[in-house]
């Protein structure tokens, strides 16, 4: 092997890799995927909290990073519940 390919950095480590993103990201983005597979309808907060067992303020955190980034969608109602879904 040449000096210069073991210098090379692992695609699984490479900056913007999955491995990047913190877990309960990839909790919440899973458990909104099988919703919209099965359904194609947002799920609600409540549900998204006890399927990923995120603390709602834990998860709202996350969902309006995801927000910003542009990969959700999310809709707060007045009495404090809501929903989620992807962007597609």
């Amino acid at each position: 092997m040449s000096e210069q390919a073991s210098d090379s950095v692992p695609a699984e480590e490479a900056p913007g890799a999955p491995g990047d993103l913190p877990p309960e990201v990839l909790l919440i983005l899973g458990e909104l995927q099988a919703e919209f597979e099965r359904s194609q309808a947002p799920l609600s907060l409540a549900r998204l909290s006890k399927r990923t067992q995120l603390r709602m303020s834990t998860l709202r955190r996350f969902l309006s990073a995801l927000e910003e980034a542009g990969v959700v969608r999310v809709e707060l109602n007045e009495d404090g519940t809501g929903s989620a879904v992807l962007v597609v």
